[in-house]
């Protein structure tokens, strides 16, 4: 019976349910991680009733710099940094993302786009629907400001890789400060052209926008998960250094990725990590 008990005691400990934590915390950085932090967060919470977490969703950059700054002790991303940017830090993979680009679909014309032209629209070389196949419209950019992760990830897959150069964004553009904001600026100006995480997308066409197939491929799980869609990304959770074992910070990455945490980015409509 004491062994019984021994294993019952050890597989309640690895799911949580003796867990020691306790403390007030605050997360924050990425609107597209958003989604995922904040159900993850009240199940973690759940699981451990002494731990109160806050996420603040003021974007990927911001969110480093906090997190470096020791305002947070972990942060979402949507970019990936390189060594330089991180100073020590330690982005830890927590799910798979494909950027869907939506249009308003009053007027344009058009269901699909290559990624020379996608590229060209937001360089400011291509203005009108027509030069692309559609009606004849002027095109409204929507972009994201510089401090967000969503930005960088789009600018780097999109402006500057297929070019192997940097490509500056058109400065005809309006600017939004987060994945919503996006949303709404493309739901509300026809003619309007934007990029948001794949979970938003669904929101946009259930209020009448349109997501577009890049080079006649659409962002599905399937299309991400074996690198058909061209913009694909990783989802982070970062540390200011190697998540510390023991420390609340450890706790919910591990957490994140267990088999309930990977339910979680399942049901926040992006993709779980596969399993190796």
């Amino acid at each position: 019976m004491k062994k019984i008990a021994s294993i019952i005691a050890l597989t309640l400990a690895a799911t949580g349910a003796f867990a020691q934590y306790s403390g007030n915390y605050t997360f924050g950085g990425s609107t597209t991680v958003a989604p995922i932090a904040y159900p993850a967060i009240e199940q973690f919470q759940k699981d451990n009733p002494g731990v109160k977490i806050s996420y603040e969703a003021v974007g990927s950059g911001a969110g480093l710099k906090a997190l470096l700054a020791g305002q947070f002790s972990l942060s979402g991303s949507s970019a990936e940094y390189d060594a330089a940017a991180l100073k020590g830090a330690v982005a830890t993979p927590i799910a798979l993302d494909g950027l869907s680009v939506i249009i308003n679909k009053k007027d344009t014309g058009i269901k699909n786009i290559s990624m020379a032209d996608l590229a060209k629209i937001y360089h400011g070389d291509i203005t009108n629907w027509k030069q692309v196949g559609g009606k004849d419209k002027p095109i409204v950019v929507v972009n994201r400001d510089e401090s967000s992760g969503t930005y960088a990830s789009f600018w780097e897959l999109v402006c500057q890789k297929p070019f192997g150069k940097a490509v500056a964004y058109t400065r005809n553009a309006i600017v939004t400060k987060e994945n919503g904001e996006v949303a709404i600026k493309v739901l509300s100006t026809p003619g309007s052209i934007g990029y948001v995480g794949m979970a938003f997308a669904q929101e946009v066409i259930k209020a009448g926008g349109l997501e577009l197939a890049i080079d006649k491929v659409m962002p599905t799980t399937a299309n991400i998960v074996a690198r058909k869609y061209p913009i694909a990304r990783s989802l982070f959770l970062i540390t200011r250094s190697a998540p510390v074992q023991g420390s609340v910070e450890k706790a919910f990455i591990d957490f994140v990725l267990s088999p309930r945490g990977q339910s979680i980015v399942k049901s926040a409509d992006y993709i779980p990590l596969p399993v190796k």
